[in-house]
């Protein structure tokens, strides 16, 4: 009897105390829930950055013992260390002599990968980890740090030494009637030196474009502009330089006059985004 007595006066956790429990457990989960997301994301991230060394010196081994001579060989031999690594072609880039790829980085990242001139090393970015080197923002980076210095009698060391000029604007397709040697064009050195860090514009039209202190690059999304398409919109990305922002939209083209030659340009400030 008093066993059974004893049994009766057991109690479990009351209504207040269950939810007493409930809240120091939310409160817990709130506390470490993002600390454990924070320590993934880290780990994602280094992981990300272990892999394209890899790469990067896999590559460079290989093209030391095979010798790729061109870019589609150079391609081949890259796509098979990538695939070792999980990854695969993303999408053929026309911008990029490498090619752009998924599947490596575990944050889903895109890896853009550029060959120098003599196709023995790869330069490899990731979009997620790499501060988002997207198209448009690697094409910005690598134009504000160009170096005019290795060219004889070149009216400018750097692209800053150009706007400081009084000029607001650098053209893709630009022309001119002197200065540039056997380039023909400021254009055409900047084509140039983007050919020799692996970066082809000829399927691209771009413009640098100075409003005050910030600089915007508009890059075409797939072809090169023409003066038969003055009057066009075409589609376009927007790389707002000093704020850091990528928009995508539409702009116009017109066309400017060097002496007896007109050209085709972007102009900047007829670009509209996107709607939403």
């Amino acid at each position: 009897m008093n066993k059974r007595k004893a049994f009766n006066n057991k109690k479990g956790f009351t209504l207040v105390e269950m939810i007493v429990v409930i809240v120091i457990l939310g409160i817990l989960l709130a506390i470490m829930v993002p600390q454990l997301i924070k320590y993934i994301d880290k780990a994602k991230a280094v992981q990300c950055r272990a892999d394209v060394s890899y790469i990067m010196k896999e590559y460079q081994i290989e093209a030391l013992e095979k010798d790729p001579g061109n870019a589609k060989d150079a391609r081949a031999l890259l796509v098979a260390i990538i695939t070792e690594h999980n990854g695969a072609p993303g999408r053929e880039s026309d911008i990029f002599n490498g090619g752009v790829y998924s599947g490596v980085c575990t944050s889903n990242g895109l890896y853009t990968c550029t060959f120098d001139n003599s196709y023995k090393t790869v330069t490899v970015t990731c979009s997620e980890h790499d501060e988002d080197q997207i198209e448009v923002k690697k094409l910005a980076d690598v134009l504000g740090n160009l170096d005019f210095t290795d060219i004889p009698n070149f009216p400018y060391k750097n692209l800053d030494e150009y706007f400081k000029d009084g000029r607001d604007s650098i053209n893709s397709e630009a022309l001119s009637t002197g200065g540039y040697g056997s380039y023909g064009s400021l254009a055409k050195v900047i084509e140039a030196k983007l050919q020799e860090q692996g970066i082809n514009t000829a399927g691209r039209s771009w413009r640098m474009y100075k409003q005050g202190n910030t600089y915007n690059l508009f890059l075409t999304d797939s072809q090169k502009i023409t003066t038969e398409m003055e009057g066009n919109r075409v589609a376009c990305t927007q790389y707002d330089i000093k704020n850091n922002k990528v928009i995508h939209g539409t702009i116009e083209i017109s066309t400017e006059k060097k002496e007896k030659e007109v050209y085709p340009i972007l102009v900047g400030t007829s670009f509209v985004p996107d709607k939403e």
